[in-house]
């Protein structure tokens, strides 16, 4: 290498003391960081379960009208040998009952919100304030009209309560109108 000169500078780069100095300051932000970082995710987890919720609701109110049929929301269901927290599906026969020719728009579980489940001290002590269906699952569907309704076909006001692990609640209402809100 002609002509290249390599010119070192006495005192460029850190000294051992600088060095530990910044690893014990990143040390004492992780410390005091990571605590809240996990309940901010927890709370985040939840506000993004209870926004999925009204979504998925919207989402099978909107169906029934644009199909011009019933489609319900039942909990606790099996379909397909699996449980889900809920499932959304065309009610074609309109017993809120998920049969096994009826199309099944969404299944969820809670657990694929990390730990968010029902707040069971709410509800009646599973978290949920919506009638059974015939098969004793708690249900609600919407009409080809936009309105909820319950098995027996009467207007139906109803809410999911939720929590995660830090016991902080959500709760998503569905009022007579088929308005669907969080509170």
């Amino acid at each position: 290498m002609k002509g290249h000169v390599v010119v070192v500078r006495k005192g460029s780069g850190f000294t051992l003391v600088e060095l530990m100095v910044v690893l014990g300051l990143i040390g004492i932000l992780l410390v005091v960081a990571v605590p809240n970082f996990s309940v901010w995710v927890a709370n985040y987890r939840l506000k993004q379960a209870a926004r999925d919720v009204v979504s998925r609701f919207q989402l099978a109110k909107l169906t029934a009208i644009k199909r011009n049929t019933n489609c319900a929301i039942t909990f606790n269901q099996t379909v397909g040998g699996s449980t889900y927290d809920y499932v959304v599906f065309i009610d074609v026969d309109e017993d809120l009952e998920h049969d096994a020719t009826e199309e099944v728009l969404n299944q969820v579980l809670w657990s694929d919100y990390g730990s968010i489940s029902f707040d069971t001290s709410q509800g009646g002590g599973d978290g949920l304030d919506f009638s059974p269906n015939d098969d004793g699952y708690p249900a609600i569907a919407f009409t080809s009209r936009g309105f909820s309704t319950n098995n027996a076909g009467d207007p139906r006001i109803g809410a999911i309560f939720l929590k995660n692990t830090n016991n902080k609640t959500a709760k998503v209402v569905v009022s007579v109108a088929g308005n669907i809100c969080i509170e």
